[in-house]
């Protein structure tokens, strides 16, 4: 784990701040990291996303990461979990929602999730394939910055 993973947002008791992770599974493969994706059910169409979930009060990032990510995929030990800062900021009505991205690396490319009940798909992708696929903007920006930092 990088020394830049933040432990716990100085804001998190504001009223009206929720913070979010949103945690790419990745592995390499062919040279280059692939990106795990999920489709909720109901099944729409283009409703393909990382992990996603809040921070509980008494979590910090790397925790609450953790925690969706074996909930929803029951992958439960990374190779390293990164996070590139700051987190993005999105306005919701009354509602500042803060979303950390975090990249969650298999230890060994032969992993494969086990996807929990609700989810109606999943798949690997290439970097330009999920920037392609992925349906909220903010997840796409999510995803160039970590895909920036694994690259530097």
């Amino acid at each position: 784990m990088t020394d830049s993973f933040p432990s716990r947002p100085a804001d998190f008791g504001e009223l009206g701040l929720r913070h979010e992770v949103d945690v790419f599974v990745y592995r390499h493969a062919e040279g280059r990291p692939q990106y795990l994706l999920l489709m909720p059910e109901p099944r729409h169409e283009g409703a393909w996303r990382p992990v996603t979930g809040p921070v509980d009060w008494h979590e910090d990032l790397r925790r609450a990461a953790l925690r969706r990510v074996r909930s929803e995929t029951g992958l439960a030990h990374p190779a390293d979990l990164v996070s590139p800062m700051p987190g993005l900021v999105e306005e919701v009505g009354d509602l500042r929602l803060v979303r950390w991205p975090v990249g969650f690396a298999l230890p060994h490319p032969d992993l494969e999730p086990r996807p929990a009940a609700g989810l109606a798909a999943w798949r690997w992708t290439c970097f330009e394939e999920a920037l392609d696929v992925l349906e909220e903007g903010v997840h796409r920006q999510l995803l160039l910055r970590l895909h920036a930092y694994l690259a530097a």
